[in-house]
This record gives structure tokens, C-alpha cells and sequence, in this order.
């Protein structure tokens, strides 16, 4: 044989060239490893190992086409190397290869179902893809091998946490920091899935375990403004957000996150600002340029809302949020595009977080009743009704019960036994109470363009010192109704002033406040003894148009959770009816002025003036302006008092009459 020719196919390289060629590679002296397996390629070109080191050394300079041919020139030589497979692997994630990659780290955990770091690195290259769930089994599968392994208790974690399932998330990341504790990824993405169970304290003490670890990092700040900002912590998330743009001000979410605090506190100007900055510094900013609508729209400035929520729509055409956002302010017609375009978007649902399918079923029932097809409209309403219902699974016992007590307690001896004073005793709030969706916000609207009236809104205050006088009386019999009775008449108007105190900080200079908080119909006996002069007015609608109303309204919070169901709408509006009656039996006849819907849009003036009348205030001809008026507007009624009366929504509920026989049932003797 001569000098050149090639050794037989038979033969082996040394023993000792192999483990020169291994310890050149763990000593990463690749230059060499690159000769020495070049050399053995070429004299024992069907040896695997040869051609598996080659590959190696020439990944480790970089090369890594070279590297990728050689090692699949070694897979072909050793098919049942799992160790060839698993090299293949290494260098086509290093050329971003990562499906191709885990095809070979598949081979390599089929060959050897022990091989752990396969099972690990198949489940890196599956996580790259988005195939989460696989993922997830694999790095299951390499925890059930080597069950100490810190970095796949981390990306699982991660991984479960990509994937939405949060829970499932937070015991592999706290099983990671027992060996990283001081790994900040890991805080932060542990943040993350307390953030997502709801656990706010939790998640907030994560993320600020993230910025004690990076101090001069943004997004942790960030992070942490949010946990805080959901725990009703306002004044320090806000200064976490602050400090996240001082560190970095062209971090756009940090300008989006202190926009949403402001949205969240009705500092609905700064937050126009803060989501115009966001959108600036990242003009396809979908999420900022929706909530840029929607705050311009709480400042009454419809037409530029609507703007936005095109914009949103040119950003993603499939944006559930921008229809959604658009439906309420737009009346449409069989040539607008957009309910077709939202009726294509039916089949995303399925991957769509359940908020947005409910508000695609609310904004897909506006269109179709816009159209006239109202079997359709009726149909997508239920839908979204029966998503919602779900979510907040309301519980009607304790309301019955609180209405039954109410009027137990607050009965004729009641008031007999505890009269009026005489005299006023200075600021009279107006209260507005009512069935949601029964003219309280036009009322209201119509109040506040007077100029010595403040509308305030619907106030959680009145509630709020009942009950704290309730629990202050610790015992369960004294609690609310029943502590009424023990309350002498002092102590009760000490209640009141208590009120007006607070209530007035909105508008010192106002010399009347109305508060529009419906449910205090329940509390009308505690308000005439609070305030024995206040002003009440009772707005009613006729039941079907209310409730139907209510059933056809996503409204912004869980307040109103008994409006997603016909059923419990209808018998809310029995026990709400029930209990006014029961007033007007037990009250002065001047206690209460009833409005109905139905008349103020037939005879605005007519009723207005009644209004003023009733409230002992002069007439103001710009009251019937109301829809020029400016002021925030805080309830589902926000576009429609910004138009002048329209009559288009009496008698709206006959349009269903087929689908509503079960409400009619429960109502008709109220009508």
C-alpha cells in the first residue's frame, strides 16, 4: 500500500488519538481538536466519533456550517449515538435552527431515555418554537431524571408562565431561587404569575426583589407600579412608574402603565398624555392607541375618540378592543364594513382571553341591532351575557336578604318613633337612585350644566360610612339595617355631616352635590334620617326597556353583576320596585320626585323645570344644553348624554319581545 492510500473502512482510529482529540476539546484548544480530527476523517472516514469531534471544534470557532455537515455526516456513520444526535442539535440551535434542532434531540432522548440534558435542551428548542405544551412535558421529563436541576425548574417555570398557567408556574420558579436567590429573572417572572393568580401583595414583593437586585433597570419598576397599582397602592406605584421613566424615558410601556394608574384614579387628561407619549415612541402601540380613545372619550370629545379606534383597527384589523371600543358611539348601516369584518373574526375566539370573546359577543349584538337583525343581535347578547354571568357568578341570597331587612327595620313605627327635625342643617347633597340604564345619567347630566350644581358622579361614600358604622358596632345583631334603630337622631346627623364633609372636598364652592350611586334606593330610610332635607329623585324607566338595557351593557365593573342574566335582572328589578313602594308608604310625600324616562324624552323642558322646581333652584335655560356640557362622565350612559334627547331607545325591548317572555313574566305586574 502506498505512502497516500486510504487505511481500510475496517479500521479504528487509536484509543490514544481519541482521548488526545476529547482532552483538546474540554481544554476548548479547538484549532488543534481541528487538525488532529481532520487527520482521523480523513484516514477512518467512516468513524462517527471522528467526525462528531470535527463538528465540535468547528462550532466551538464559530464555523458552523462546517459543523452542521460534519455532524451529520457522523449521525449517518452512528444512527444509535444518542451523543451524535444530541451534538447535531447544539450546532443547529447555535444557527437558529431550533425545529431542526429538536428533531435531533428527539433522536438522542428516543436512543437514550435517561440522556437528561437532551430531554433539557429538546424542551429550550421546542419553547423557541412556541410549542409550549411540549415544552412543558420535556422539561418535566428531564426534572423527573435529575430532579435538583435549577435551570429546567427555571424554564419550566418560564415556560408555564408563556403559556398562561400561572399557577402551574410558581412552584418550579421558588424551586429555582432555592439555588438562584438571587437570580432577578426568575423574581420577576415569579412576579408575573402572581400578578396572574391575583395575589398583588405576593406579586409586588417579587418585583421588588427584582429592583433591589437591578436597580437601574426600568422594567422592574415598572412591574412593580403595576402589583401596586391593582392593590389599590396609588400613590407608590406612581412613584415606581416615575422612576421607571426617569431611568429610561423612551421605555413606552412605562409611559402606557402610568397612564392606565391615571385612567384608573379618572385623571382622564393625564392619562391622554401619558398613552400619547406611549404611542409616539411606539406608533403600532395597539393596546395605547385603544386606551387613548377610550380617555379622550371619557372627556366627552367623541368624534376624536372614534378617531383612535380606527387607528387602533388600521394598527390590527382583528382587534376585538377597537370594535368593541367603536360599537358604543356609532349607529351602523348595512354599508359600514365593520360588522362584517367582526363577524370574520369569530373563529380567533377560541384563542382569545375570555374578556375579549365577552366583549366581541356585546360588540357583535350593537351591530346586528344596529342593522335590524335583531334575532342575531339577541343571540350575541346571550352569548356574552352567559360568558359574563360565569365569570362573576353573583350571589343573590344576601342581597334579598339585605332588601328584606331593610324594609323590616325601616317600617312605619320606625319613622314615627324617630321624626324629622325641623330645620335644615346647611349642604343637602341630591340623590339620584334608580334602576342602571333608567335616565339616571341624563338626570344628572341635566343637574350639573346648572351652575350651582356639581355632578359628582356615582359615589361609593354614602355605602361606605353605613357599613363602617355597622362593623364598628361589632356585634352581628347591631349590624346594618338593624343598628339604625339603635342610633339616636345626633348621632345619625353627625353620620350626615360626616358625608357632606367629605363629598364637598370634590366641589367646595358647589351649594349642591348630586350623587348618582343607584343602589342607595336601598338606603333612602338611612338618608332621610342622615339628611332629613335632602332632595331624592327616583328615576324610572319602563322594566322591559331597564332591564333589556341592562342585559344589552358590558358595563366597566363587576358592580352590576345582576345584569347578565334575564332571570336575575328581573328579579332585581321586583325586590328595587318593591322596596321604592315600601318608601313612599313610610316617607313624606316630598321625600322622593319620580322621573320617568319615558316623559323627559317626550317633554325635556317639561320635566327639567319640574325638576328645578322640586329642588327649589331657578330655572337655567343651558340646563337644556346638557349634552354641550364638558364634565366626566363616568357610566355606561357616557356617549349618549353627549347627544341631545333621542327617542329611538323607548320601547327598544319589543324589537326582542320573541326572546324576552321569561322577563316579561317576572316584570309585567310592575309595568
Amino acid at each position: 500500500m502506498s505512502q497516500n492510500a486510504m487505511p481500510s473502512t475496517g479500521n479504528t482510529p487509536d484509543k490514544r488519538d481519541i482521548e488526545t482529540l476529547a482532552s483538546l476539546i474540554q481544554q476548548k484548544q479547538h484549532t488543534q481538536a481541528e487538525v488532529l480530527a481532520r487527520k482521523l476523517t480523513d484516514q477512518y472516514p467512516s468513524h462517527g466519533v471522528a467526525w462528531q469531534a470535527l463538528g465540535t471544534s468547528l462550532r466551538s470557532q464559530g464555523r458552523l456550517a462546517e459543523a452542521v455537515d460534519a455532524q451529520h455526516r457522523a449521525v449517518t456513520l452512528s444512527p444509535w449515538d444518542a451523543v451524535s444526535h444530541y451534538v447535531l442539535g447544539e450546532s443547529l440551535m447555535a444557527m437558529q435552527q431550533p425545529a431542526k434542532a429538536a428533531e435531533s434531540y428527539h433522536c438522542a432522548c428516543s436512543i437514550k431515555p435517561d440522556f437528561v440534558d437532551a430531554h433539557f435542551k429538546l424542551g429550550n428548542a421546542l419553547a423557541m418554537q412556541n410549542r409550549l405544551s411540549e415544552a412543558i412535558e420535556a422539561y418535566q421529563r428531564t426534572l423527573s431524571l435529575r430532579p435538583d436541576f435549577a435551570e429546567a425548574h427555571a424554564n419550566l417555570g418560564f415556560t408555564c408562565m408563556s403559556a398562561g398557567q400561572y399557577a402551574e408556574a410558581e412552584s418550579p420558579l421558588r424551586a429555582a431561587l432555592l439555588k438562584h436567590p438571587h437570580g432577578a429573572p426568575i423574581h420577576n417572572a415569579l412576579g408575573v404569575v402572581l400578578y396572574g393568580q391575583g395575589r398583588m401583595t405576593d406579586a409586588a414583593a417579587s418585583f421588588r426583589q427584582v429592583v433591589a437586585l437591578m436597580p437601574n433597570e426600568a422594567e422592574g419598576y415598572a412591574n412593580l407600579g403595576n402589583a401596586l397599582r391593582e392593590a389599590g397602592v396609588h400613590a407608590e406605584a406612581e412613584s415606581h412608574y416615575r422612576r421607571a421613566i426617569a431611568l429610561n424615558d423612551q421605555f413606552a410601556r412605562a409611559h402606557f402603565d402610568l397612564a392606565g394608574l391615571h385612567y384608573t384614579q379618572e385623571r382622564f387628561a393625564e392619562a391622554e398624555q401619558g398613552y400619547r407619549r406611549a404611542l409616539q415612541l411606539k406608533p403600532d402601540y395597539l393596546q395605547a392607541c385603544n386606551n387613548l380613545g377610550r380617555s379622550i372619550r371619557r372627556q366627552g370629545r367623541l368624534d376624536e375618540a372614534q378617531d383612535f379606534f380606527q387607528a387602533a383597527m388600521a394598527i390590527d384589523p382583528d382587534s376585538v378592543e377597537a370594535y368593541y371600543n367603536i360599537a358604543s358611539l356609532r349607529r351602523f348601516k348595512p354599508e359600514d364594513p365593520e360588522p362584517a369584518r367582526l363577524e370574520k373574526l369569530v373563529h380567533r375566539l377560541p384563542r382569545l382571553p375570555e374578556n375579549s370573546r365577552i366583549r366581541y359577543w356585546f360588540a357583535m349584538g350593537k351591530m346586528h341591532e344596529d342593522l335590524g337583525r335583531y334575532d342575531q343581535a339577541f343571540a350575541a347578547y346571550a352569548q356574552g351575557n352567559r360568558l359574563k354571568y360565569a365569570q362573576i357568578s353573583p350571589h343573590e341570597a344576601s342581597k334579598v336578604a339585605l332588601v328584606e331587612n331593610v324594609r323590616t327595620v325601616f317600617d312605619e313605627p320606625f319613622f314615627a318613633d324617630h321624626p324629622a327635625p325641623a330645620v335644615s342643617r346647611g349642604k343637602l347633597p341630591i340623590f339620584i337612585v334608580g334602576m342602571p340604564r333608567s335616565g339616571t345619567s341624563l338626570i344628572e347630566q341635566i343637574l350639573s350644566t346648572h351652575p350651582d350644581i356639581h355632578g359628582a358622579g356615582e359615589l361609593p361614600d354614602l355605602e361606605n360610612f353605613i357599613f363602617a358604622l355597622a362593623k364598628k358596632a361589632g356585634k352581628l345583631a347591631e349590624a346594618y339595617p338593624g343598628i339604625a334603630s339603635q342610633l339616636s337622631a345626633a348621632e345619625l346627623l353627625r353620620l350626615g355631616d360626616a358625608y357632606t364633609e367629605q363629598v364637598w372636598k370634590l366641589a367646595p364652592q358647589a351649594t349642591h352635590i348630586s350623587d348618582k350611586m343607584m343602589s342607595n334606593f336601598v338606603h333612602i330610610g338611612m338618608i332621610h334620617r342622615m339628611f332629613p332635607h335632602a332632595r331624592i329623585i327616583h328615576a324610572m324607566r319602563d322594566p322591559m326597556d331597564s332591564c333589556f338595557s341592562c342585559y344589552a351593557t358590558l358595563f366597566a365593573k363587576d358592580n352590576l353583576d345582576f345584569t347578565y342574566d334575564l332571570g336575575t335582572v328581573g328579579r332585581y328589578y321586583v325586590r328595587y320596585i318593591q322596596l321604592m313602594q315600601h318608601w313612599k308608604q313610610v316617607l313624606p310625600a316630598d321625600a322622593m320626585l319620580e322621573l320617568r324616562y319615558e316623559h323627559m324624552v317626550a317633554d325635556t323642558e317639561g320635566q327639567a323645570r319640574r325638576l328645578f322646581d322640586y329642588l327649589g333652584l331657578p330655572w337655567d335655560p343651558r340646563c337644556l344644553n346638557f349634552h354641550e356640557n364638558k364634565r366626566i362622565v363616568r357610566t355606561a350612559s357616557a356617549a349618549q348624554v353627549r347627544r341631545p334627547v333621542y327617542k329611538s331607545s323607548v320601547a327598544r325591548w319589543k324589537h326582542f319581545e320573541a326572546q324576552l317572555g321569561p322577563l316579561l313574566d317576572i316584570v309585567k305586574d310592575y309595568r
